[in-house]
């Protein structure tokens, strides 16, 4: 019989093994099978979908890789050598090299395909002036990165144009904001790229969001910064580049942070062409705005501390108007012309050397925060200069000149607010120094000032203002103004309004002649006060009855200079004076008028000092006497006492000398002729220095010009307007800090990394404790912002999520 075959009851036991099997997966349910199989469809899916993409991708690869591979070998056949392996991979899985024999049979030499550069193969940089074609729109100009293939360097580059990248079909707007703060070509929406290319197309001159003005910028960041340096093409390129960025400063430049940027980028491209001693020529024009002084600034003022060269009234002005840590308000800004002159001015006053600035610790290096988020620029020392803007020294004496400055614009500069187009006007430069009139202006007041060397010159007030371009009437202070201008030049004006004179009309007349320097500290005296209301009282009469003879004129001049208890100068002003009531004299029935309320001995007392007068010079005329009695009749006093007066003037003993010790200036007393010579009669002058006196404070009032308290609408400031102006101020202060930790924090944000040694010197240079201004400075922030400034200990390193929070 045959043997049973071997192993027979193994597949007994195996066949009774598969069927358990079934029987147990039997009783699984339904639901269970269903899900276990979409599961596994889409893991299956997952599979073919990355198996796909890869393939594609090492297809790619191993397309450029032959190409390169390819272009090697050509190059080498040109250059006829004599043998060359060139190596590279067919199969990008395995990464197996294969060897191309080239050349002669001598002996061989192997080249590596190169690594790729840091521009993937397929980016490029478009020259200015080139065109390219992007989603169906011609970008001119140039200037971008572009690539037409996918590649890492998108991220590495936001304002990358990736052709291949999907953009939308219909036109959009361009100053809808359809982008994040730091937006990126890649990450922006197809609606975004479209509204980006859009503006490219049309020259990059339309208004639009910043934000597409800010990627364009980024291109121009990495091409200047990382490529520039080390590509000679690129390098070639910087010209055009800083003439793109000023073109985009004027037509974008209202953008507070884009102008910030662009402006620190110029800054930073111009600072490899600042020579030695570059404090020699002119400083370069300079912004007010920014959160640091201008490095070309910053390296002059540094030369100047380090070859001791004083810092002169040009480049004081370039720091005050472009430090951040000096506080400037409205007028600087409003008027910035006058502003420069009067602070040059007071500079040189203040200090007519100029100022050497101290060599201090810590040492000047260029930084540079680019605007693009993806680049890094270290911060690199310039020689051996120390950073001048950290100290606080010189900057609080331009501080302090700043505000003097601004104090004596600040009436002008609110004028110009209200009309801003008269700035030429009478009524605007009356509120300014006369050095910083217009040339026009001061040279009418020049010839004004030859005019009256030697002679006493009458006008209207309406034709004097019209010389200097005068709007319309002229309140009492621009009066007053104008009168002080005249001062300056040695011109006095009557009607003296300076000392409560009435304010003339258009159509008055008035007077002007040469004054003397000090005439306005001796004008105000009771006694020049007495002698003036004589000449009006006089003057009246003498014009009564219609014509004024010329020996009254004569008469009343030769009274003038008889009146030696008068300085010259007060003289010199009452022919002034009496010139106009000569002209315009007031008439008797007004004098009457005011005069009426005064009691009998008042006016008997007025007419016995006209009758004292008379008698000063120790002669009186018939014609004196006649016109004594007119005055007297204008009194309504008996004309016969102007006789029994004139007596008593002549015989009166003396009387108290007290007065004498107050007299004031004399330049010759009432006096008589002896055998001795000529000696000072004190009796005569002390008398009529006290009748004087009690006469004036008689007239007082009478003769007070309604007019004086008259405002002019430019003293009428409300709180309002005060309070907008202040509104306008730039101070230099940020966030609740002080001023020196406001400055402290600005010089910590210029840079992204601080040694602790420098900003040890730093703290010192401002007088600062380096823990606790960081200390301060933290906690302001945490407050603000709920994130510090500064992190670490050595080195210290710059927030950057804080750096535009801080809006600096």
């Amino acid at each position: 019989m045959p043997r049973k075959l071997k192993g027979g009851s193994g597949g007994s036991i195996a066949l009774y093994a598969l069927l358990l099997v079934v029987a147990l997966l039997a009783q699984i349910p339904k639901q269970v099978w269903i899900t276990l199989g979409i599961l596994a469809g889409i893991a299956l899916l997952i599979w073919a979908v990355k198996r796909t993409s890869q393939n594609k991708r090492y297809a790619a690869q191993d397309e450029e890789e032959e190409a390169l591979a390819a272009e090697v070998a050509a190059a080498t056949q040109a250059m006829n050598s004599p043998s060359l392996t060139v190596q590279f991979s067919t199969g990008t899985r395995e990464r197996e090299f294969h060897t191309v024999q080239v050349g002669s049979t001598s002996a061989n030499q192997s080249f590596a395909i190169p690594k790729p550069s840091g521009k993937p193969v397929g980016v490029r940089w478009l020259s200015e002036g080139e065109t390219i074609n992007v989603a169906g729109l011609a970008i001119p100009g140039g200037l971008i990165y572009v690539c037409e293939r996918a590649t890492p360097f998108g991220n590495q580059e936001p304002s990358l144009v990736d052709a291949t990248l999907r953009v939308a079909r219909s036109p959009m707007s361009l100053t809808d904001r359809q982008m994040s703060y730091w937006p990126s070509y890649k990450g922006i929406t197809p609606e975004a790229r479209r509204a980006y290319l859009q503006w490219l197309a049309g020259g990059r001159r339309q208004p639009a969001d910043v934000g597409y003005v800010f990627l364009f910028f980024y291109g121009l960041e990495r091409r200047a910064l990382i490529d520039a340096p080390n590509d000679p093409q690129a390098k070639s390129e910087l010209p055009a580049i800083k003439a793109e960025v000023k073109r985009l400063l004027e037509l974008y430049g209202e953008n507070s942070s884009f102008r910030g940027y662009a402006t620190r980028f110029l800054a930073h491209l111009d600072i490899g062409s600042v020579q030695s001693q570059s404090y020699l020529s002119e400083p370069p024009a300079t912004g007010m705005e920014g959160y640091e002084l201008p490095m070309p600034l910053r390296v002059a003022l540094g030369q100047m501390a380090v070859d001791k060269h004083p810092l002169n009234p040009s480049w004081a002005l370039a720091w005050a108007l472009s430090e951040p840590n000096i506080s400037r308000r409205t007028p600087v800004t409003r008027c910035p012309e006058q502003f420069a002159a009067l602070f040059r001015n007071e500079f040189s006053k203040r200090y007519p050397n100029g100022i050497t600035l101290v060599q201090n610790k810590t040492k000047l290096k260029i930084a540079y925060r680019p605007a693009s988020a993806t680049l890094s620029i270290p911060a690199v020392a310039i020689g051996d200069l120390p950073d001048v803007a950290a100290t606080s020294g010189t900057r609080n004496k331009l501080q302090v000149i700043v505000d003097e400055c601004t104090a004596v614009l600040d009436p002008y500069s609110r004028y110009l607010g209200r009309n801003p187009e008269a700035g030429h006007n009478l009524e605007a430069i009356l509120q300014l120094p006369t050095e910083l009139w217009p040339a026009e202006a001061k040279a009418e007041l020049e010839q004004l000032e030859h005019r009256v060397g030697g002679e006493t010159i009458c006008m209207s007030f309406g034709e004097l203002a019209g010389r200097f371009k005068s709007a319309g009437a002229l309140s009492r202070d621009k009066v007053m103004a104008l009168a002080r201008a005249l001062e300056t030049k040695r011109i006095g004006l009557e009607p003296d309004v300076l000392s409560g004179g009435r304010t003339p009309k258009s159509e008055d007349t008035i007077a002007m002649f040469a004054s003397e320097a000090d005439e306005g500290t001796l004008r105000s005296t009771d006694a020049y006060s007495a002698a003036a209301v004589t000449l009006d009282l006089a003057s009246a009469v003498a014009a009564a009855d219609g014509d004024t003879s010329l020996e009254e004129v004569s008469l009343l001049s030769g009274h003038i200079d008889s009146w030696d208890h008068l300085c010259v100068a007060h003289r010199r002003r009452l022919k002034a004076h009496l010139q106009i009531q000569l002209k315009q004299p007031p008439t008797l029935a007004s004098l009457k008028k005011k005069l009426e309320p005064l009691t009998a001995d008042a006016k008997r007392k007025i007419a016995s000092f006209l009758a004292h007068l008379a008698q000063a010079d120790g002669e009186v005329t018939p014609q004196e006497v006649k016109l004594l009695e007119r005055v007297y009749k204008s009194l309504s006093l008996d004309p016969q006492f102007v006789y029994s007066d004139l007596h008593s003037a002549a015989v009166r003993p003396p009387s108290t000398v007290e007065a004498v010790a107050s007299a004031g200036t004399l330049d010759s007393g009432l006096g008589q002729q002896g055998n001795a010579g000529f000696t000072l009669d004190m009796d005569k002058v002390a008398r009529l220095q006290q009748e004087t006196a009690e006469v004036s404070a008689l007239l007082a009032n009478v003769f007070s010009d309604e007019s004086a308290v008259e405002a002019g609408p430019s003293q009428q400031h409300n709180a309002a307007g005060e309070t907008e102006e202040n509104l306008v101020d730039q101070h230099a202060t940020l966030h609740g800090l002080d001023v020196e930790h406001s400055a402290f924090l600005r010089l910590l944000v210029s840079r992204t990394e601080w040694s602790r040694a420098e900003l040890e010197d730093a703290a010192s240079d401002m007088e600062l404790m380096l823990d606790g201004a960081l200390e301060e400075i933290n906690e302001k922030a945490f407050e603000l912002f709920e994130m510090p400034v500064t992190e670490g200990d050595d080195p210290i390193e710059i927030n950057p999520e804080i750096l535009d929070e801080l809006a600096l």
